[in-house]
């Protein structure tokens, strides 16, 4: 990922937790914790979440503060694993005192961190991790969430593919938590709607080569492609695809962190049609997409991208404190719900009171020329599905192919 090293030099100080202003003379100083990926192969992620936190409390502290307070970020590397995602977010919450944690990136370290964020009322929002337990069987009152989950992408992404690009799919994912997630409710939704499930497969997170599973893809006859992956796995898959010359054979789809904007252009012709689901994307002609993207490109010399949800956590957060008049973790919980902001990185935005799930309208795009063009609207009405609080996401569902006559 070509782009994320660019950064570094930019991050060093946020990274450090030294962000924004000097406080004026007897400003007191509240901490927020980033906690994410921030090398490997989710590295992309992570260092965008830390600067669209960066800007957001850039532009809160310019205006004074919360509640008169300056605010400072500090971040902690999670090593995208779950049990060094459990002591950074102990660490940030019992040593730093941070009053917000945003994170993680991974999906299994983000469920781990709700137990800790749980057990010691710290507000939490998760702007990138999209497992269906986060809002079902793990939520928790001090837990938010503005990344569509697993169930919302693939409400919105299974009707179009059968309507527009086939029938008979094959679900590959990388096998751990998101990957899991994302396929199983993609199956879910797609035989609802009745396509059929040709194969699934599992490969595991990091792997070199992915051509031990072609093989079961071709004989399967897909028509389409249904691929959960991220960050560099989806960099080597694609490639891969390409010089087998699978991505020329079969239509291919993916979840919204299939692979970021800044790293299109590097794999433009292999990933040339590939349809995507996305809440954000730098060439959406959205007004509010548009205006955001322009100050944190001023700010950090590059595109923004899904990660961007970051900002919004601050922002929210913010607003509750601000509206609570109180750092209380249960009084600032309690202020988020059901709140509404106009100034996120999409324009308004409402957090739904009974799962604490941002609403929010995703855009399918497919990729040309080494961008993400839009080529559909979503709304979030539309895809958020019934609250689940306490449910077993999963209850009765079954990897088995159920063939078609």
């Amino acid at each position: 990922m070509k782009i994320v090293f660019a950064v570094v030099a930019s991050l060093a100080v946020v990274m450090a937790g030294f962000i924004g202003f000097a406080p004026a003379q007897g400003q007191k100083v509240v901490k927020i914790g980033d906690l994410g990926s921030k090398v490997g192969v989710f590295e992309g992620y992570g260092k965008y979440q830390t600067m669209g936190m960066a800007l957001a409390v850039e532009e809160l502290n310019a205006r004074g503060g919360v509640l008169g307070n300056k605010i400072e970020i500090v971040s902690e590397d999670d090593e995208t694993k779950p049990a060094p995602a459990v002591r950074k977010a102990e660490k940030l919450i019992l040593q730093d005192d941070v009053k917000l944690l945003v994170g993680a990136v991974s999906s299994g370290a983000t469920m781990a961190v709700m137990d800790v964020t749980k057990k010691h009322k710290t507000i939490h929002w998760n702007s990138v991790s999209c497992a269906e337990f986060m809002r079902t069987t793990k939520f928790h009152k001090y837990y938010f969430s503005n990344q569509p989950d697993s169930r919302m992408q693939s409400n919105g992404l299974a009707k179009y593919i059968l309507d527009q690009m086939g029938k008979k799919v094959y679900i590959f994912y990388t096998d751990y938590a998101m990957g899991q997630s994302d396929g199983r409710q993609f199956k879910t939704a797609l035989e609802k709607l009745g396509g059929e499930v040709v194969g699934v497969a599992g490969a595991p997170l990091d792997t070199k080569d992915f051509s031990p599973w072609f093989g079961a893809i071709t004989d399967s006859k897909p028509e389409v492609l249904f691929l959960a992956f991220a960050g560099t796995d989806s960099l080597r898959l694609m490639t891969q695809l390409h010089s087998f010359g699978m991505t020329k054979k079969y239509k291919l789809a993916g979840i919204d962190c299939f692979l970021l904007q800044q790293d299109l252009p590097a794999i433009a012709e292999p990933m040339e049609g590939f349809v995507q689901l996305n809440h954000f994307s730098a060439f959406n002609p959205d007004p509010a997409m548009q205006a955001f993207n322009q100050k944190f490109k001023k700010r950090w010399g590059h595109d923004a991208n899904i990660a961007a949800g970051s900002y919004d956590a601050v922002l929210f957060w913010a607003a509750a404190v601000e509206k609570a008049k109180s750092f209380d973790p249960d009084k600032v919980a309690e202020a988020h719900e059901g709140m509404c902001l106009d100034n996120t990185h999409i324009g308004r935005q409402c957090i739904r009171k009974d799962d604490h799930q941002v609403v929010m309208d995703m855009h399918l795009y497919q990729v040309k020329g080494g961008k993400n063009v839009p080529i559909a609207r979503i709304a979030g009405s539309d895809s958020i599905g019934d609250s689940m609080v306490g449910k077993d996401p999963v209850a009765g569902f079954t990897w088995e192919i159920k063939k078609k006559n």
